[in-house]
């Protein structure tokens, strides 16, 4: 399973998702079966704060957030080529119906209330996948945010219970960082182990498969 945050793939990053889409085709190459969950990123927040000042309830923002990150997993999609499922899924049976076809498989988000990361999380359980890579814009997880502070310190290997308290969630739609709660959760319940890293370079993808970037999770 790898999570791309939508900071990553998103119509700015052309570049990011030729990369992106080759480096899948590669792994795919070396015979791995591969799953991507593709966030909303700023795009799906602009739409979010939109929303939000026109009167929108929360349910509905998060649709929209959820259709911006359909847009970005289909533009991956397009890139990768012949080899990805079609259409993208939209929902859990949608998922297993494509999983049964051996392709790749690229979706966004699937309900209101669900972060991206989340919905990674649930679909790693549903199909059994053991490790999910989540690429982001940072290095790992820090003991706080080092977008704020300057003297936060990057985390190597961290317990999903001290993940838990590490990281602050806003529930709001659009307001989700890094792994929210119901992702912890599944992680977990499901034992799956998650790395954490930057993923800017699509290169990164293969390092962190061998474990030499990134925070690993302890899920149990």
């Amino acid at each position: 399973m790898l999570k791309i945050s939508g900071k990553i793939i998103n119509p700015d990053k052309p570049d990011a998702i030729k990369g992106y889409a080759e480096t899948i085709k590669n792994i795919v190459s070396r015979g791995y079966r591969v799953v991507v969950v593709v966030g909303g990123g700023p795009y799906a927040r602009s739409y979010i704060s939109c929303s939000r000042s026109i009167g929108l309830n929360q349910a509905q923002s998060d649709m929209l957030g959820i259709e911006v990150s359909r847009l970005n997993a289909l533009l991956l999609t397009y890139t990768i080529g012949k080899d990805v499922y079609l259409p993208i899924p939209r929902n859990i049976e949608e998922v297993e119906n494509a999983w049964s076809t051996s392709k790749i498989i690229v979706l966004g988000g699937l309900q209101p209330g669900q972060s991206t990361a989340a919905v990674a999380a649930i679909v790693a359980e549903i199909l059994g996948i053991k490790k999910i890579l989540y690429a982001t814009d940072v290095e790992g997880i820090y003991d706080r945010d080092p977008k704020i502070y300057r003297d936060a310190k990057k985390l190597d290997i961290v317990s999903v219970d001290e993940l838990s308290k590490i990281l602050s969630q806003r529930f709001e739609a659009g307001g989700y960082e890094l792994i929210d709660p119901l992702a912890i959760s599944i992680i977990r319940r499901s034992c799956i182990d998650v790395i954490v890293f930057d993923g800017i370079n699509p290169h990164n993808v293969y390092r962190a498969l061998e474990g030499a970037i990134g925070t690993k999770v302890k899920p149990c």
